[in-house]
């Protein structure tokens, strides 16, 4: 995924209906809200080619290399990270 360009982006405010653009694929960064030294953390999302919701590896504080259809209900603890899509198209 060398070549993805972020096109259109936003922040995920609300993941309590879960999160998706419509079927349009999009990544997402994590930004932690407070000092870590952690690497990674697990979300659970749908991928483009996935048929259900399942834990993903993400490197925290970059883009993610991945084509993501939902990000699961709660997938995410906002309190506790920044959410940032971003799409290789208009939304």
């Amino acid at each position: 995924m060398n070549d993805l360009k972020i096109l259109s982006h936003g922040k995920v405010t609300d993941l309590s209906n879960g999160f998706s653009l419509g079927g349009k694929p999009f990544t997402i960064c994590l930004i932690p809200k407070t000092a870590t030294m952690e690497l990674t953390t697990t979300v659970s999302c749908r991928l483009l080619c996935d048929s259900q919701c399942s834990e993903l590896p993400v490197v925290l504080n970059d883009w993610a290399p991945v084509y993501i259809h939902t990000l699961a209900q709660n997938a995410i603890d906002l309190t506790a990270y920044d959410v940032y899509w971003g799409a290789h198209e208009t939304i």
